[in-house]
């Protein structure tokens, strides 16, 4: 086990267990809670089901150091509240989170605001856009996905804008590619494999 992963078991308080008889994941398992890592290069990052949306916990590297950051989401594809060393960002919706039959209104946008540990600052949208189904293997094991363009715009900043693969199955999102304003690629994280935890 890496010394990054050992210190997100720790951070985290789980126990890491490698799926019984390597069978595939399961909507059952995931609702204790899963370790999804990319070996290369290493990335790793535990959610856990919280309602109809999930919190998620990792660690990133800032400064030569680990500092955890962690995370709560509406839906697994629309964030509320992240947190780290740089303070508490929360993103509030003025319309109702309805994203669990994006495939039949292919679009959903809410007047979005930032807020920054607590005081306003920008106001906006975002826009969550369905694009078709797809498929997404990890660890050998094939999951149907929704492929969805979300996009955050802010006044003054410019748009973040993301590729997402997720599993409506699984209610997580299981490969997700930043783009820039020209739609190229910037960065992605695709997963290699997951194994079941269980928080303190």
């Amino acid at each position: 086990m890496s010394i990054l992963l050992r210190s997100l078991s720790l951070l985290l308080g789980i126990t890491l267990a490698a799926p019984a008889s390597g069978n595939c994941l399961s909507a059952n398992e995931t609702k204790q809670g899963v370790l999804l890592t990319r070996e290369v290069p290493f990335y790793s990052v535990f959610y856990k089901p919280d309602g109809p949306g999930l919190t998620e916990q990792k660690l990133v590297e800032r400064n030569r150091s680990l500092q955890p950051v962690s995370a709560v989401y509406l839906h697994p594809l629309l964030v509320e509240k992240r947190v780290s060393a740089s303070g508490t960002h929360e993103l509030k919706y003025a319309n109702a989170i309805a994203l669990d039959d994006l495939p039949q209104k292919k679009n959903w946008q809410s007047e979005t605001t930032l807020f920054i540990n607590g005081k306003k600052s920008v106001s906006g949208a975002t826009i969550i856009r369905f694009d078709g189904w797809g498929e997404e293997t990890i660890a050998s094991c094939s999951y149907k996905v929704w492929a969805v363009n979300s996009r955050l715009e802010l006044t003054g900043l410019p748009p973040i804008i993301f590729e997402q693969y997720y599993s409506p199955e699984l209610r997580l999102v299981l490969r997700s590619v930043r783009l820039g304003v020209s739609n190229q690629p910037l960065s992605e994280v695709r997963f290699d494999r997951f194994q079941i935890g269980w928080g303190n």
